[in-house]
């Protein structure tokens, strides 16, 4: 069966495409974007034959796509330009020689279906994503081919710069148009961790009496004195006076987190009308340096139960009386130990709040009990049938990496993707795959990673392919900041589980936090699943370039066909690739 089926969030757009059998004699294929109006355009390559030199407006109808999918990051920049965000996708095989490439006659042409690039995913739920990759050739090519974090965070903390736009992409308006909701009337309740975008700042200060807010600290270091400071004091200082004293400063003991990123919309009636959450932090880096998620839900329960909650963190503020080792007492952690079962639009929601274990983490990990939360999750992981998809940032241990890891021992046709910052939890992943105890760390020495789940890598100049730029990998700590797992995205009880957990024991244990199980929503899922891979995707053959074979980090283009089309389809003829398998699962949404 012939057949071409497009996927998209509200950055992003992914194509994949498939042929009833091997296409013999294809040398790629020429991708073309459609909008509402019928209007095409041609898809740019950055990728060219052997002995050819990357140049700029080249195309895929001269340099093909030698894949069965691929993504169109540049359908968000036009649809800012036009205000047209409904797209379709023309795939054409191409056959020849380099330089003489023409459609393929034996072949046909493939329609996509339309897409639009929005973040609704039901009548109360928004989920936004944020283009946040900085090692990408756009950002080099933006910082004149010597990315530093000096220069980017000098056009990041721009409000007018192009950079911070196509960066932050649609994620400045979901935050600042939530607040707007109580520009007039109502109230916003916030539980933030870090404040630092002075735009965003400054909306909230404009809320005057109508914030109430809960601001953890956030470490920095004095550059004069090298002494930690909390580099949210500025703005919980301006917002103390803004709201007339209804800025509470939540100040964490050590190795402690006030980790939320949520705020509530109340009406001037007094009752909780919606709630925004995810990983997101208010800040320029958050904006734009990190991969980040954020779900805008209008429902009237969800609204009140983040309420509530806000509620426990500032009575056990104000019970903690500035003293920081009082914080996160027996109430807060009884209440926050009960989740609840809620629903979104006839789809099943469960809400769970941290820390929710009667104490804090031990020294001992020891048969450390899973925390109520956390063995949720694994229960969902567990049942899996076709894919588990995740991003996180620094998990620690256990986490969501050596539970998928389990998961994907149990079931061989599990379809596994990751991609983490910090290492450690792909080494985790590595190592529970194969029944061993992580080693002890040797300086030096990369920690081994299965190719399913990786860490973040950027082409930093140490390895660069000809043609191409050195990229920034980071600006901060971060570069995949997401803490998302989707399940079974395809089915009809599909999994996606985000918020601000970091998704592993520490978190419940130590840490401030939210988290939501949403089941049933497949266009949610399909776009988180979307936003997964874009990551994974694109980090996954930066990270081959870097430490795999010659043969899976070059760049260039094949000049015959057999040697590409035998990485997507077996001897007889038949799709071998995972991962085009797993998207054209969702070929019948």
């Amino acid at each position: 069966m012939h057949n071409a089926v497009a996927f998209s969030d509200n950055d992003v757009v992914v194509i994949a495409w498939s042929y009833a059998k091997k296409p013999e004699g294809c040398l790629g294929f020429a991708i073309y974007r459609i909008d509402a109006k019928g209007r095409e355009s041609i898809l740019p390559s950055h990728a060219v034959f052997p002995g050819g030199v990357i140049g700029p407006k080249q195309t895929t109808a001269d340099f093909p796509v030698q894949k069965f999918y691929w993504k169109d990051p540049y359908a968000r920049l036009e649809a800012d330009k036009t205000r047209q965000r409904t797209f379709r996708y023309k795939v054409v095989p191409l056959e020849g020689k380099p330089g003489a490439l023409k459609p393929m006659k034996a072949l046909p042409v493939l329609i996509s279906n339309e897409v639009d690039l929005s973040p609704d995913t039901s009548s109360s739920m928004k989920a936004y994503f944020n283009r946040g990759m900085l090692s990408t050739q756009h950002v080099s090519d933006a910082l004149k081919g010597k990315p530093s974090a000096v220069a980017l965070k000098k056009q990041i903390n721009d409000p007018k710069s192009a950079l911070r736009s196509s960066l932050s992409g649609d994620m400045f308006e979901a935050l600042a148009g939530f607040v707007d909701r109580a520009k007039s009337s109502g109230t916003i309740y916030a539980a933030l961790y870090e404040l630092q975008d002075e735009p965003l700042i400054r909306k909230l200060e404009g809320l005057g009496t109508r914030l109430q807010i809960v601001l953890s600290n956030s470490v920095a270091v004095d550059p004069d004195t090298k002494q930690q400071t909390d580099a949210n004091q500025p703005a919980h200082d301006r917002l103390a006076k803004s709201t007339k004293g209804q800025a509470m400063a939540r100040m964490m003991p050590s190795n402690h987190i006030g980790h939320n990123k949520f705020l509530v919309f109340v009406n001037k009636a007094g009752k909780p009308k919606a709630v925004l959450f995810g990983s997101t932090n208010w800040t320029a880096n958050g904006l734009c340096a990190q991969t980040n998620n954020t779900l805008v839900v209008d429902d009237d329960n969800l609204a009140a139960r983040y309420l509530d909650y806000w509620k426990q963190l500032a009575a056990d503020t104000k019970a903690a009386k500035g003293i920081a080792n009082q914080l996160q007492g027996v109430k807060l952690r009884t209440w926050d130990a009960k989740g609840k079962n809620l629903a979104v639009d006839d789809d099943a929601v469960q809400s769970w709040f941290s820390p929710n274990t009667p104490k804090a983490r031990g020294k001992s990990k020891t048969k450390e009990a899973h925390p109520p939360d956390m063995a949720a999750l694994i229960e969902r992981i567990q049942n899996a049938k076709h894919a588990v998809l995740f991003l996180a940032f620094y998990p620690g241990t256990p986490s969501v990496a050596n539970w998928i890891a389990d998961a994907a021992k149990q079931n061989r046709d599990l379809f596994v993707r990751g991609c983490v910052t910090n290492p450690s939890a792909a080494e985790g992943f590595y190592y529970e795959l194969k029944g061993m105890p992580v080693p002890k760390t040797v300086k030096g020495q990369k920690i081994p990673e299965d190719p399913r789940v990786i860490d973040a890598e950027a082409l930093d100049g140490k390895i660069l392919p000809a043609g191409w730029k050195r990229e920034l990998l980071k600006a901060g700590f971060a570069v995949v900041h997401d803490k998302i797992v989707v399940i079974d995205p395809f089915a009809d009880d599909c999994v996606v589980v985000t918020g601000s957990h970091n998704l592993g024991h520490k978190a419940s244990y130590d840490n401030d936090e939210n988290l939501v199980i949403i089941e049933g929503n497949r266009k949610l899922a399909t776009a988180y699943a979307t936003h997964v891979l874009d990551v994974y995707d694109h980090f996954s053959w930066r990270y081959a370039v870097k430490h795999g074979s010659a043969k899976d980090s070059d760049p260039t283009l094949k000049t015959k066909p057999d040697d590409w089309l035998t990485r997507y389809y077996d001897a007889s003829g038949q799709i071998s690739n995972p991962q085009l398998k797993f998207w054209l699962q969702g070929s019948g949404l």
